[in-house]
């Protein structure tokens, strides 16, 4: 279902835009978001808001007017150290404020970010054996980490399910919420140990819930807090119906907790993560008496990051107990004795060291940009477009009337339960997932920011993904953690994409993501001529089949040698074979002083870096030692390490290429492109020896097809013009770093080689070569500037499963090296002939 801009505002015109505030939102983009261009669509504030430039203009301003003094130096004739205690006390106020908090019953501390204050609050709780730490699924992992500080102090720690039904009482017009807490497995450590015995009347146990999941943008009732801290008093037994009335609004709590011993004996303080939840819908502390709540500025309005804020309600403060004591949070100390006073104040107590007192000043002027607006009128436009997108999404579905995309969470249109957040994966015609990797590399290429994987919300991420313990192993053990490129295991998607809204967003920004999808993932593609149309089963749609028997006139018409990985080739017109492929290439990387290797996409510069070699002038090197290399082979999703025996020069080497390219860097040489191959050997059992390698990623071999390159920059001429923009600049062949450059015959012919022999030598096809943004990297004029060509045409046509192929990878065979009778050198203008499928 699509849905125009004029459609959009007839349903949602009342809340989108600010139509009732200062600056509209055309105006807010224009005046303080200047910096984003038509080209760039930033849909990942969850992850990071933006800030605004008027807003760092009058930071700028501030910090260049003003004199800012250490706070903690309590010095009455130091005017800017009092300056700055009283503006930090501002600040707490507004925290405190947005929160709707009162200062006579809540504190605001500064720390380090959202997870700091999380991390506070676990390690100075008092956790004993008879204290619970309930927290529910849809829980970021900073929150999930408290579990450790309560199972080691013999805590019991329990994930629950939260579900809300809303019913209409038959007997009374209230309305009723009813909550339904179903817990998972219990967890426990040092059961037989007391490290701290209460009775269970006297113990303090934890929740902890988002007031909005990061995950799915789910919005949490925050009646929870007062349908749990008001039954207190009473013990939960198998299974409870909690009822209080609260702002003629029946809540009932239906607890089914039939294997956890009387969890409500004691007391039981809440904790909100509004982290996310804040940017948008900061919880009311006025009717929702949270213990804890925990925010993060960078996510309500871009800067500083950094600096965090954990609220807390006077009386949960006192039970905290504070360990490590700093200059800042001690009344008075004695080095050589057992002793030390800690200051009263709340805030004095746990703020440790120096406070960031230039980030706290700064967020004066984050508050009064919010301030302009309503925090209702900025939940309202988040959530229209997070509407928009919702409904749109559900609504697409492929020719065959299978749908296209699945949506996590709850996709009722109750708009109050939702955030700003959109949390999806796609299907194929046949049912399959597309890989989130995938969807972030095409959106990338066509300007638009989001994030994909699990958001660091493990639970809420095999909640919705369906993932069972048993999966979530296996996924580990198939090589799988956060970050990685393992996208779709054994079938099912171990992440999703997400896109989320800010106060910023606007309609077109959300209308360029639903065409890109539509345009990439929905839309089948038109067959064009050739046959060069890349389908799943990577079997090619061809015109006339019989091409293929002819002979096509092909030749070997460059020979490309890159002795140092990422570094400027150098063209032969003969070159020796190895069994690493052609003799020195890739033999030679740089790597930082850490261990990271460098490639052209952490440093461009290397590929000015021009390089020859002199097989007369070789020279050895002055010290061995060993490296390791780790492969994840996600084929199997095993791994395997390889070693390398490695020469390294001396400092006046490094040192020239440490300028060369801007940064610190070590030159190495692996040594096994040293070795020979002279054993004999069989034409017939060649191809199933595995081959030896340098420093490459996937092959010995890289082989282009001139006909392909010509094919791709027809496309990128034909899609300049039909967009009107200017001329798209032709690439060379050289982008795609070849080291064989054939000419003759048809467009991605080579897709269907099984393998080649160029004169007398064999080679064996290892398929198609998957592309990165690296091509995209344009080396005109001594200059690197990357643009989203070709990689974004070639993603239109030759893509399967998440693979840009171009080009194929080779790798020569064994019996082309034994054989004495052949000539084991390539020269440029050898026949090549093909062995198709």
């Amino acid at each position: 279902m699509e849905m125009d801009k004029e459609q959009f505002l007839s349903e949602f015109g009342k809340d989108y835009g600010y139509p009732d505030g200062p600056k509209t939102i055309d105006e807010i983009r224009a005046t303080e978001f200047k910096r984003l261009d038509t080209d760039t669509v930033y849909l990942d504030h969850a992850g990071a808001t933006l800030y605004s430039e008027l807003q760092m203009e009058a930071i700028f301003k501030d910090l260049t007017s003003n004199v800012y003094g250490n706070p903690r130096i309590r010095c009455f004739q130091s005017d800017s150290s009092l300056a700055t205690s009283e503006i930090i006390k501002e600040c707490r106020q507004q925290v405190l404020d947005y929160c709707n908090a009162s200062a006579k019953e809540y504190k605001c501390i500064f720390t380090s970010g959202a997870t700091a204050a999380l991390k506070m609050v676990g390690e100075a709780f008092p956790w004993s054996n008879q204290s619970h730490f309930m927290y529910t699924m849809e829980n970021h992992n900073s929150v999930i980490g408290i579990r450790e500080y309560a199972l080691r102090q013999g805590a019991i720690a329990v994930a629950v399910d939260v579900e809300e039904f809303v019913d209409q009482d038959t007997s009374s017009t209230d309305q009723k919420s009813l909550f339904k807490v179903a817990q998972h497995d219990i967890q426990r450590r040092n059961a037989n140990r007391c490290i701290k015995e209460d009775s269970p009347g006297t113990a303090h146990h934890l929740f902890a819930f988002p007031s909005e999941c990061n995950f799915s943008g789910m919005r949490f009732n925050l009646d929870l807090i007062r349908a749990l801290k008001e039954q207190s008093e009473n013990t939960l037994k198998d299974t409870t119906l909690i009822n209080y009335v609260h702002s003629s609004v029946t809540v009932w709590m239906q607890l089914q907790l039939a294997s956890t011993p009387a969890i409500s004996e004691g007391r039981w303080l809440v904790l909100i993560d509004a982290a996310k939840g804040c940017a948008t819908e900061p919880p009311d502390l006025s009717i929702y008496p949270a213990d804890f709540v925990v925010l993060s500025f960078y996510k309500i309005f871009g800067y500083p990051t950094g600096l965090g804020a954990l609220i807390v309600q006077n009386e949960a403060a006192k039970l905290l107990k504070k360990t490590y004591f700093s200059g800042g949070t001690v009344a008075a100390s004695i080095a050589d004795v057992d002793f030390v006073k800690h200051r009263d104040g709340i805030e004095e107590s746990f703020e440790d060291g120096t406070a960031s007192f230039i980030s706290i000043a700064s967020i004066r002027h984050g508050f009064r940009m919010l301030n302009t607006h309503t925090i209702s009128s900025i939940s309202r436009h988040t959530s229209s477009l997070a509407t928009y997108l919702r409904r749109v999404l559900l609504s697409l579905k492929h020719d065959s009337g299978a749908d296209a995309c699945i949506i996590y969470g709850d996709n009722s249109m109750i708009s109050e339960k939702k955030g700003s957040i959109v949390s999806f994966n796609l299907k194929r015609p046949d049912g399959s997932w597309y890989g989130y990797r995938e969807v972030e590399k095409l959106a990338s290429l066509s300007g638009i920011h989001l994030r994909t994987g699990c958001f660091c919300n493990p639970g809420a991420c095999a909640k919705y993904l369906g993932l069972s313990h048993t999966e979530l192993l296996s996924n580990v053990e198939a090589g799988h953690i956060c970050w990685d490129d393992f996208d779709i295991v054994n079938g099912k998607p171990t992440g999703a994409v997400r896109v989320s809204f800010g106060y910023m967003s606007t309609f077109e920004e959300a209308k360029k993501v639903v065409d890109f999808l539509v345009s990439s993932f929905v839309v089948l593609p038109t067959p064009v001529r050739y046959n060069c149309l890349l389908q799943e089963s990577d079997i090619f749609l061809i015109e006339d089949s019989e091409k293929l028997e002819k002979s096509r006139g092909l030749y070997l018409k460059s020979i490309t040698v890159y002795p140092i990985k990422s570094c400027a080739g150098f063209c032969v017109d003969s070159w020796p074979l190895s069994k690493t492929g052609l003799l020195h290439d890739r033999e030679w990387l740089l790597r930082s002083p850490s261990g990271e290797i460098l490639t052209q996409k952490k440093a461009p510069e290397m590929s000015l870096i021009s390089t020859f070699i002199d097989l007369s002038q070789v020279t050895a090197f002055a010290f061995y030692c060993l490296i390791e290399r780790l492969h994840i082979n996600k084929l199997r999703g095993g791994m395997t390490i390889t070693r390398y025996e490695v020469q390294s020069y001396d400092q006046e080497v490094n040192s020239w290429f440490s300028n060369a390219i801007a940064r610190p860097c070590i030159l190495w040489r692996s040594s096994a492109s040293n070795c020979y191959i002279n054993k004999q050997g069989s034409a017939g059992m060649c191809r199933d020896v595995e081959s030896s390698l340098n420093f490459v990623n996937e092959a010995q071999f890289l082989l282009i097809s001139e006909a392909s390159v010509m094919d791709l920059n027809d496309r990128l001429k034909s899609k300049a013009s039909q967009t009107l923009q200017a001329p798209i600049a032709q690439v060379s062949t050289m982008r795609f770093r070849p080291n064989l450059l054939i000419s003759g015959g048809e467009p991605y012919d080579e897709d269907l080689w099984r393998g080649i022999r160029i004169g007398s030598k064999y080679f064996s096809s290892l398929g198609g070569c998957n592309r990165c943004q690296m091509i995209n990297f344009d080396h005109q004029s001594e200059q690197v500037h990357k643009t989203s060509e070709p990689l974004a045409t070639l993603a239109s046509y030759r893509r399967v499963k998440g693979r840009i192929l171009f080009g194929i990878l080779l790798r020569v065979e064994k019996c082309s090296l034994e054989n004495e009778e052949l000539n084991s050198w390539l020269a440029v203008g050898e026949e090549v002939y093909p062995d198709m499928r």
